[in-house]
């Protein structure tokens, strides 16, 4: 008889989370060994047709901690209702909410979706969760996205629960891109981004960079979601060779049109879209940030966080042909195949869920 799972996350619009989430979820997928039912607390997007139509969801229309009541009674009732073999949390504070409603005897597997000692903002409502990792340490389960954000978080938290590693994965489409090779003949070089427009992802950091690349045909595009306008203000008045781009669905067709991808984050946990461009073909240069680095390995290249002309001048390597980024994407592209497969991570997925214990 297949396991019951019943997956609960903040939300389902757009992120590296819900994205995750949603594709283990599509046809095909972990459907196929469990009976999933997904919850979340507010928000929607696309993501949802992404679903396998068998999986049952449900949204509990939280409106903030007045409402907070309401949802734990809202989410006991689909708990008993659905009687899971485990609950799956992503995310806080889906996590901590969830482990208030969750009866005592059924299992509760978290994923922490992100670097603990870096993420100041999400480190308040972890340590929400640490009197549950503490004082129930022998029946907890914790999910990492890497060996990095792994002993990260164990630095921090005294627990001696079962803490798994599971990389995340990027659906199979993107490696149906051909790697891409740079066209010198037309005498530029196009970058791009991706992310949510926030303050972690440091799209900011970026402007500073093209303000030392003006003279060059160096073009960086920005695709997010979120308000642009403080960009734009910075681009106009500086005249930079940057465009914010919004939202958009079709990244598989997005990538196939730029020359290298950009990740400028302050911190990360386990950024699908760095996965996303590399299973694409296209050449990566990241911040040099220990959780990036430690699961991209030499298979990108790092740029420094505190100066903007020293990252400019790396950018300009590229362009002047010192750097090999052609077979760098092809290395990188072959790498990514073994490590982000969604068949990779569900079996890994289904092991971790063989090996959680119900409590007694």
């Amino acid at each position: 008889m297949k396991k019951k799972i019943l997956h609960v996350i903040n939300s389902m619009t757009t992120g590296g989370a819900e994205t995750l989430l949603a594709n283990s979820l599509s046809q095909g997928g972990l459907q196929e060994h469990t009976d999933n039912m997904v919850v979340y607390l507010q928000g929607s997007s696309h993501l949802i047709n992404l679903i396998d139509k068998n999986v049952k969801i449900h949204c509990l229309h939280y409106e903030g901690i007045f409402n907070l009541p309401a949802t734990l009674r809202k989410l006991r009732k689909i708990i008993k209702q659905y009687d899971p073999d485990i609950v799956h949390t992503h995310l806080s504070p889906a996590g901590v909410y969830t482990h208030w409603a969750c009866p005592a005897t059924v299992p509760q597997v978290h994923t922490v979706h992100t670097t603990y000692s870096m993420d100041t903002e999400a480190r308040p409502m972890i340590r929400l969760l640490d009197r549950y990792f503490y004082f129930n340490r022998r029946n907890c389960n914790l999910i990492l996205l890497s060996e990095f954000t792994k002993r990260d978080i164990l630095k921090a938290i005294p627990f001696r629960g079962n803490a798994f590693v599971l990389n995340n994965f990027v659906p199979d489409i993107f490696f149906k891109n051909s790697v891409r090779r740079h066209n010198e003949a037309n005498g530029q070089l196009k970058l791009m981004a991706a992310g949510t427009l926030k303050e972690l992802k440091n799209f900011e950091y970026l402007l500073e960079v093209f303000k030392y690349l003006k003279d060059q045909e160096i073009y960086l595009d920005i695709f997010g979601a979120g308000d642009k306008t403080k960009y734009e203000q910075v681009i106009k008045a500086d005249n930079l060779k940057v465009r914010m781009m919004g939202y958009r669905e079709d990244m598989t067709t997005v990538f196939t049109e730029y020359d290298m991808f950009i990740l400028p984050s302050k911190f990360e946990g386990f950024p699908l879209v760095v996965f996303e461009a590399m299973a694409s073909g296209v050449p990566l240069l990241l911040s040099n940030i220990a959780p990036v680095k430690s699961i991209v390995n030499e298979h990108a290249v790092y740029f420094e966080l505190d100066n903007a002309e020293a990252a400019a001048d790396v950018i300009n390597s590229v362009w002047d042909k010192k750097i090999d980024i052609d077979n760098m994407a092809k290395n990188a592209k072959t790498y990514a195949e073994g490590k982000v497969r969604r068949e990779i991570y569900i079996n890994n997925l289904l092991e971790i869920y063989a090996n959680v214990k119900p409590n007694t």
